[in-house]
């Protein structure tokens, strides 16, 4: 077969890897998948590290979870920035490899939700990651290429189905894609870092400075966006926009602010996307609490940019983890 990624990048296949049985692995399991393939720079940050073909619509995706890392680990636990990262980069190697999306195309997520054994979160429970069962559940075409996708995945511990997660986007081509952003598209990261807000204190968020990213804004249960494009973390390549990635974690950390018994655990959530999120245009993020007959804590997340609404967040999970 000819060049994987070449193959990808030029759209010329609709499956990119051969159809793969338990006796074919894509690579060794310890090893990730090709970091293109799930639009990561940095090696560490890669989760995937086989993919299955059952048929069309049926995959399976096994993955590796960090013992240590930055984003995905603290405290002796995962975050559930690591379960939702796993569903995201699940989609990008699915879509790539196997539905025929081009590398350089452009995904736009309107839609992500995950549920996980609040057990899994432990670090020493999973210390070699799962396997996600993928159904694409919603396909439809522009040509030979998805233009609309919907995916169903169950989490798996070994056999065991330990939780699930879903996802819905939309994917456009490079030219559709600078039709739709016009004088916002760059090849240059924004120089914002000068002008970021101070952040909240750090501990709170169960974060360095570096990686905080809210500050405060004068009121109880709101805070302002600070998105630096220098921290490789969020920022491992040029944005023309915010990530969606970076707000969830805005959403995290306001989760750990608001629930007063000094950290919240989210074991579900619920994710919708409105409109991009803009650099340089100050965001708020507002958060409230509910607290169920069974001591199950939600946490409800907005945030706006020029007053529009351009995402909601609802976590739920237990507090004092």
């Amino acid at each position: 077969m000819a060049s994987t990624v070449q193959d990808i990048q030029q759209g010329t296949l609709r499956t990119a890897f051969p159809e793969l049985t338990a006796a074919e692995p894509l690579n060794p399991p310890s090893l990730p998948v090709d970091r293109t393939l799930v639009h990561r720079a940095r090696l560490d940050d890669v989760i995937p590290t086989q993919i299955t073909r059952h048929d069309d619509t049926h995959f399976t995706v096994s993955t590796r979870w960090p013992s240590a890392h930055r984003l995905f680990a603290a405290d002796g636990r995962y975050t559930a920035s690591l379960v939702l990262e796993s569903i995201r980069q699940t989609t990008l190697l699915v879509s790539h490899a196997e539905l025929g999306v081009p590398l350089r195309h452009h995904f736009v997520m309107w839609e992500l939700c995950h549920q996980l054994d609040a057990a899994l979160l432990t670090r020493a429970t999973v210390p070699t990651g799962v396997t996600l069962d993928v159904h694409v559940i919603g396909l439809r075409r522009r040509g030979a290429v998805p233009s609309n996708i919907d995916m169903n995945m169950i989490i798996r511990a070994g056999d065991r189905p330990v939780g699930s997660g879903s996802i819905r986007f939309n994917i456009t081509s490079p030219a559709a894609y600078a039709r739709i952003r016009g004088a916002m598209t760059t090849s240059d990261a924004p120089e914002v870092a000068a002008t970021l807000p101070e952040p909240v204190d750090p501990p709170t968020v169960r974060r360095t400075r570096a990686d905080v990213v809210l500050a405060p804004a004068g009121g109880p249960g709101r805070w302002q966006l600070r998105a630096d494009p220098a921290n490789d973390l969020f920022f491992d390549r040029v944005n023309d926009h915010i990530p969606a990635m970076v707000l969830v974690e805005a959403a995290q950390q306001a989760a750990n602010l608001l629930v007063p018994s000094g950290g919240f655990t989210p074991s579900s959530s619920e994710m919708k996307f409105s409109r991009y999120v803009e650099f340089g245009v100050p965001s708020w993020i507002e958060a409230h609490t509910f607290t169920a007959e069974d001591g199950t804590t939600s946490v409800s997340v907005t945030g706006h940019q020029d007053e529009q609404l351009a995402f909601v967040i609802r976590f739920a999970g237990s507090a004092g983890n």
